[in-house]
Formats: C-alpha cells, sequence, structure tokens
C-alpha cells in the first residue's frame, strides 16, 4: 500500500507491513532526518523507518536505567577496542543521538572543507554550498548562545580560569533554544527545551505532508534489481520488549541510508552491497578524556547547560570542553578505584567541576565489523593524539588552577591528585601509556566515506554507494576525515546535499 504521511508506529501495524514511496530513508538521526526533509519539500513521498520508538519530552526520565534501555544503542554499553578501550554511546529512536547529545553546533571547519575537496574530489562541497545548508539549519534548530543564568557554575568557573590565563575561549553555540539548565542532555530533554532532530526538521518535513515516520522499523535487507535496490526489508519491534513481532517490505525508487558510523557499513557490507576495502574502515571517534577540579565554593556540576564553555585550540588538534553529568554517571566515570579516594571524591562532589579534552584523530584509526556475536569495534589510538591529548589535559589542569582550584584530578588512571601547577607535567607525561588514560568517545565518524575515486572511497560525492545506481549514504559515516569538532551539524548538512541530489535526479 501506499506510504501514508504522519507519525506511525508498532500499535499500528499489523504481522505484515507492505509500504510504497517514492524515497526510503533507513535511520531517523541527524543525517536522515535532514535527508528526508529536502526530499519531502521536493514534493517525493518518502518513508522515513527507524528501529527506535517515538518520544515526546513526557517520556524522558533522569535516570540512567530508563535511558540505557530505551534511548541507547546496545544499551550503552557499546565500546572500542584496541590499545584503548572506550564506551562509544549512540542514540536510539526518532531523533536518533540528537536525543542524547549535547546540543553542540559547529560549522564545518572551512579547512576540512578544503582537505575534502583537494585529497577526496569532494568539489560539490564548495564554502557558499555549506554555508547555505549551515544557515538554514541554524534558524530550524535555533542554534543560539544559551544565557548565564542557566550556564551555571560548572560553565562560569571554567570560563573564570580561561579568561585569567588569556586563552580563546567561548560559550558554545548550542541547538537548545528552550534549556532550562537542567543538566541531564544525556537522558533526552524532559523540558522539550533542546531541538532535536524529531521537534525540528522532522516537523518542518511532516509539514509538507509528504512524509510518513515509521518507528519500531529494523531494516535488515534488501531486495535488488541489476544495479537497483529494489526494497528494503526488515522486522517491526515490540517497543516495550525490544524483539521482533513481524515484518515490513518498503518498495522505492530512491533510498538512503542514514544508519550512522556503525549501522551503515554494517548493513551494507552484511547485505552486499559494499565490500571491506573502505566500507567499515577507517573509523574515527574524536577521544576524549575528563579532568575534574574541586573549588572552595560550591559547583554542583550535575545543574546547569551540560556543555556549555569551550577554548579553541582547534589548530593545535584539539578541544577543550565543558561537560557534566548526572551523580552516578560521575560514580561510574571517576578515573579512581573503588574505595576511599572515589568515596572522598564522591562526598564532595557539589564542589567539583568538571571538563575535558577532545582530540581531532589525526593518527588514530579503527574499523568496524560484523561477527556472529555482533558489532565489533577495533580502534587504534595513536601516539600523536596520545600527545595531543595530553597537552589538552594539562591545559585543562592549568584553567582550573587558574580559576582557584584547590586540586584537580587528571584523567589518567592511577594518578595522583594535583594540588599546585608544578605536579601537572609529572602526572600527565607524553609517555603515558594509551591504556592508562580515562577515555571516551562519543563522535564516530567515516567508515562509509566520500570521494571520487572509487578505490579509495565507499560512496561518490553525492552520496551514491559506488556501483548501486539508486542507493546513497547519509550519516556521519560519509566523512573523509575526522572534523575536529562536534559534527551534528556537518551530519546534517550532508543530509541536505544526498536529499537534494536525489531530488534534482527525480524532477
Amino acid at each position: 500500500m501506499k506510504a501514508r504521511p504522519g507519525k506511525h508506529g508498532f500499535d499500528d501495524y499489523g504481522p505484515e507491513l507492505v509500504l510504497e514511496a517514492d524515497a526510503c530513508v533507513i535511520g531517523a538521526g541527524a543525517g536522515g532526518s535532514a535527508a528526508a526533509l529536502a526530499l519531502a519539500e521536493a514534493g517525493l513521498r518518502v518513508v522515513l523507518v527507524e528501529e527506535g520508538r517515538h518520544f515526546v519530552p513526557s517520556d524522558f526520565k533522569p535516570e540512567s536505567s530508563h535511558a540505557l534501555t530505551q534511548l541507547y544503542q546496545g544499551r550503552g554499553a557499546r565500546s572500542v577496542r584496541g590499545n584503548v578501550v572506550m564506551l562509544l554511546p549512540g542514540g536510539r529512536g526518532v531523533g536518533g543521538s540528537t536525543l542524547i547529545n549535547s546540543a553542540i553546533c559547529f560549522r564545518t571547519p572551512p579547512e576540512v572543507l578544503a582537505q575534502w575537496r583537494d585529497e577526496f574530489g569532494c568539489e560539490q562541497l564548495t564554502d557558499e554550498r555549506c554555508e547555505a545548508w549551515f544557515d538554514r539549519l541554524w534558524t530550524s534548530l535555533g542554534v543560539t548562545v544559551n544565557p548565564v543564568a542557566v550556564q551555571r557554575n560548572n560553565n562560569l568557573i571554567f570560563r573564570d580560569g580561561v579568561e585569567a590565563m588569556g586563552l580563546d575561549g567561548a560559550f558554545l553555540a548550542r541547538s537548545a533554544p528552550g534549556c532550562v539548565g537542567c543538566g541531564i542532555c544525556q537522558y533526552g530533554c524532559p523540558s522539550g527545551g533542546k531541538a532535536s532532530t524529531d521537534r525540528t526538521l522532522l516537523v518542518e518535513a511532516l509539514a509538507t505532508d509528504n512524509l510518513g515516520i515509521y518507528a519500531d522499523c529494523r531494516a535488515t535487507g534488501v531486495e535488488t534489481s541489476g544495479e537497483r535496490v529494489v526494497a528494503v526489508t526488515g522486522t517491526t519491534m515490540d517497543p516495550v520488549t525490544q524483539k521482533p513481532a513481524g515484518t515490513f517490505r518498503v518498495e522505492a525508487a530512491h533510498f538512503v541510508l542514514s544508519g550512522g558510523p556503525i549501522g551503515s557499513p554494517i548493513f551494507l557490507l552484511t547485505n552486499g552491497l559494499a565490500d571491506s576495502t573502505h566500507c567499515g574502515q577507517h573509523l574515527v571517534v574524536h577521544p576524549t578524556a575528563p579532568v575534574l577540579a574541586r573549588f572552595e565554593q560550591e559547583i554542583r556540576p550535575w545543574t546547569g547547560v551540560t556543555q556549555g564553555y569551550y577554548v579553541d585550540r582547534w589548530q593545535d588538534g584539539f578541544l577543550l570542553q565543558t561537560y557534566t553529568v548526572t551523580p552516578d554517571q560521575y560514580f561510574m566515570t571517576l578515573p579512581t578505584g573503588v574505595g576511599a579516594e572515589t568515596l572522598h571524591i564522591m562526598k564532595d562532589l557539589k564542589h567539583l567541576a568538571s571538563a575535558g579534552a577532545l582530540v581531532h584523530d589525526e593518527d588514530s584509526e579503527g574499523r568496524v565489523r560484523m561477527t556472529p556475536a555482533g558489532p565489533d569495534l577495533y580502534y587504534h589510538f595513536g601516539d600523536g593524539d596520545k600527545k595531543r591529548l595530553i597537552e589538552g589535559l594539562r591545559l585543562c589542569a592549568e584553567v582550573y588552577f587558574a580559576a582557584g582550584a584547590q586540586e584537580v584530578y587528571p584523567g589518567r588512571v592511577g594518578a595522583p591528585v594535583l594540588r599546585e601547577p608544578g605536579d601537572i607535567a609529572s602526572a600527565l607525561p607524553h609517555d603515558v601509556p594509551a591504556s592508562h588514560l580515562f577515555m571516551y568517545a562519543s563522535h564516530p565518524m567515516g567508515t562509509c566515506r566520500m570521494g571520487a575515486d572509487p578505490a579509495k572511497s565507499v560512496i561518490d560525492p553525492e552520496g551514491r554507494v559506488w556501483g548501486w545506481s539508486n542507493l546513497r549514504v547519509a550519516d556521519a559515516s560519509v566523512f573523509p576525515t575526522s572534523l575536529g569538532v562536534n559534527p551534528q551539524i556537518t551530519t546534517m548538512a550532508m543530509g541536505l546535499m544526498v536529499g537534494e541530489s536525489i531530488a534534482s535526479e527525480a524532477s
């Protein structure tokens, strides 16, 4: 049957769901939502299928157990392994990772776009064309800098240290115009103040009456004819048990895969739509590590904008960014073992501030592959990136001492508490083993890189998978390199590009 516009979920489906549309988008995260918007605005009838469910702000709870089971891929336990082990979270639901991210908005650095054009042949990504996409997204997402009243002390104390040192710092632009500073972005936004794609881009797309969003649908297979994909198949998922309950099939003239940098390469490889020469390779993740600091005054780090302030050292290969999590998350992520030291830190948690360094992946890389046990994610953290991360952590500690910190806890397992700036270098030496750094990653990219040469890429510069005339990819997997900044805006821009490319071809 022809797809119906509007929102649909598990309760609307029978044992077998069969749909027809002009275009089918697989995955409702940043890239998929943007692609669906561009297609719907061009007048194409679009089906957007998403494994997770629809959410409204009242569904979100400040509970780790609820968030991990409902909003996160792999229940929040997804990680990369190699010479380091890092959690690599990803969102699940209509809105994808925009449901759980901190809403940070950076335009793609011009140097990165120039590299993509010069080294990978992505000539369509002109500065002018990208700026038009960025401007459109700034408006659609309501991107703004949140007022000081909701930044609160965790961000303000870091700003004090940055200004005392004369560094290049600023409050972060965020797609959260209604932020009230409740500090639980990673659990979903209960106030509705964050402009996740389900509340912005998809609302605009639904207003065209050309989009049907079918939640609780896990795409697993394809049907092909010659060099064309003719249908996507999969299972409908019970949102309560999260188990398959029925089947679905979508026939369309055009298909857009937006399963994310983990899901998209696995889908292509398991369905024989690409080979592993580059598909699943070149994984980059923006490794990060934390620094905590204790102050005499109360900070109450679990309140305020979750990530509100940053220091721009992009040219040096890293950024500093503040962050907040809930008290139970602080307990689980402290770089100390279970015992007196951890309990001492938790006792004074209201006096602690937290920030960290984010690295650009200049000599680090990994890969994604599917095994009988599930996705296997490998990542090797390079020595150059380790040095840059150490430099970032050192600078972060200096900022806290400049702000008046009494003690600083560096992101190195087993490191001593720092009580003065002279302690920093010895606690964070450049030769520390990578496995001794308490690391985290949240920005997977690059596993279906785009390029003009099929021998060096998975998709062409318009997003089309090499060898398939009507299959494209639109998510952060298409990035030829790491960005060095938070990727949601670039991901959405790639979605708009892919949607516009299909619309131009279909017209």
